[in-house]
């Protein structure tokens, strides 16, 4: 197997690759200027690791976001009008919202946003224009970013408006010495519902999610009868291994419906291990592992948008005429797919549970399609429940 090392690499405008510093903040995100924090003021406050409370006079009006998880968190708590900027061209995806025949409230051509790409670019000043009353960014993650200190995060926290969010959850792999807590999707997801009063909304989005996974799980076979799952990216003609045993909620759809995850035993060398960028295999290192299915993250994104691992997926997909990779199992079989993002708030959540499901298991839940097209009896979770939830209707939580 030939393993060749690689300093960084960057998987389109979805990925934010940041370097990680270590910062002097006491437990919890205590050494940030607090002054949201409650002291008497009229309010609420909602508490989440790193920030610690945070306190809000009402609920925000104007919202910035960095990653789309965020994004998809508003829609589902119906705040996505709200949203002024987020972080990136091309992380935004709204089919799952038109399966759902819910408008997210928000014009992704008019967004203003915060990077050029690359996770460098982040103006300081673009805070101050924005006036935001809230930054649904990690401040750990921001004061980590190039340009960015900590003295530069307290301030916009002081004279514009606080942060809240929670970034290393997505694949548990804070390197700083600050105590750091993860949480689960839905556990973020509760706490966003906190800020915009509207925690209800996400226990019924939890009880749909937990009623899907007990009825995926109870159909699935042994885990030695389970098909061995790759997720890969392919760049410039190499493959880089990605783990979905790291933890964290960016690869929990696979963990939820029990894949067996093919690069276990170079887990070491896969992208995010230890926070790393991963190893590169070249073709024969890929065959030597040799995946039943192979599945490229962040594909959702439709190719037209620049820089999206779908235009990588299309070049995968050229593959099945190269006379070494045909060898592979999963272009044998046809069971390349194109993989959701980690990037994923509790409605994306809900359908890439589904993706993972059929496109692993055909044979139990319906084969997989692209368009997501699927009768209503090959549905794993109730479209009509889901869209009642995100409308406001208190009966929706029963089917």
């Amino acid at each position: 197997m030939k393993i060749q090392r690689k300093a960084c690499v960057l998987f389109g405008a979805a990925a934010l690759l940041v370097p990680l510093a270590v910062l002097s903040i006491l437990g919890g995100g205590a050494g940030f200027a607090s002054p949201q924090q409650a002291g008497g003021q009229a309010g609420y406050s909602v508490s989440m690791s790193p920030m610690g409370a945070v306190h809000f006079k009402q609920v925000p009006q104007r919202v910035v976001t960095l990653d789309a998880n965020y994004n998809d968190m508003l829609v589902a708590l119906g705040e996505g009008k709200k949203l002024v900027a987020t972080g990136y061209r091309g992380n935004d995806f709204d089919g799952f919202y038109k399966d759902l025949g819910v408008n997210p409230n928000y014009d992704a051509r008019r967004l203003a946003y915060l990077s050029s790409g690359g996770g460098t670019g982040i103006d300081k000043e673009v805070f101050y224009a924005l006036h935001a009353d809230v930054h649904h960014i990690d401040p750990l993650q921001l004061a980590a970013t190039k340009g960015w200190s900590r003295a530069d995060v307290d301030e916009i926290s002081r004279n514009v408006g606080p942060f809240f969010a929670n970034r290393y959850s997505r694949d548990n792999n804070y390197e700083g010495k600050e105590p750091y807590q993860y949480y689960s999707l839905f556990e973020l997801s509760a706490r966003m519902g906190e800020v915009y009063r509207k925690a209800d909304t996400i226990a019924q989005l939890k009880a749909v999610y937990e009623e899907m996974v007990r009825q995926i799980q109870a159909k699935l076979p042994p885990p030695e009868r389970r098909p061995r799952v790759g997720l890969l990216f392919y760049t410039n003609g190499r493959f880089t291994p990605y783990s979905m045993d790291h933890g964290g909620f960016g690869q929990a759809q696979y963990r939820d419906v029990g894949a067996r995850d093919a690069f276990a035993s170079i887990a070491a060398d896969t992208y995010g291990a230890s926070g790393g960028r991963g190893a590169l295999l070249d073709k024969e290192g890929l065959l030597a592992i040799d995946p039943d299915i192979l599945i490229v993250p962040f594909a959702i994104y439709p190719a037209s948008q620049s820089a999206t691992s779908r235009v990588d997926y299309d070049l995968l997909l050229k593959l099945r005429d190269d006379p070494l990779a045909q060898r592979l199992k999963a272009f044998r079989n046809s069971r390349v797919y194109p993989g959701g993002t980690p990037l994923q708030g509790p409605i994306f959540y809900l359908f890439q549970i589904e993706m993972a499901a059929k496109q692993i298991y055909p044979e139990i839940f319906g084969p997989y399609r692209d368009d997501r097209n699927y009768p209503r009896k090959e549905q794993l979770f109730d479209r009509r429940r889901v869209a009642g939830i995100l409308n406001g209707n208190t009966a929706a939580n029963h089917p």
